[in-house]
């Protein structure tokens, strides 16, 4: 079962719809130990609570990845697809519960990286 946790540039609002919808999602920024926090701190506290991160940072989180190359996953969101307004926010919601209900074959136990779109 795939656990996200979400970077601090997305809303805990989004978290908390996922959670309604039945997806296990946290949000850095409702956090205190997170919030705030450098990339590959926020990547090994994930890995910690065997959750897998979602962030559109693509550069300081493949720094983050290299630091951290036992991770629980990172997905990508490409922030013109994913705009973090109420629709984007909404697609991204979509995407998420449908990526969770039916992730990639062999991506679960194992370290992956991962560009997210709308399925």
């Amino acid at each position: 079962m795939i656990r996200f946790v979400l970077d601090e540039h997305y809303p805990a609002r989004l978290a908390r719809a996922l959670t309604d919808r039945g997806v296990d999602a946290r949000a850095v920024v409702a956090s205190d130990s997170l919030r705030g926090r450098d990339d590959t701190s926020v990547l090994g506290a994930a890995t910690a609570d065997n959750r897998t991160v979602v962030t559109e940072d693509v550069t300081t989180f493949s720094r983050a990845i290299a630091a951290t190359p036992m991770h629980c996953g990172v997905l990508f969101c490409h922030h013109g697809r994913f705009p973090r307004t109420a629709a984007g926010l909404l697609r991204l919601e979509e995407a998420l519960v449908a990526f969770a209900a039916n992730p990639p074959t062999g991506i679960e136990g194992t370290p992956f990286v991962w560009w997210l779109d709308r399925r």
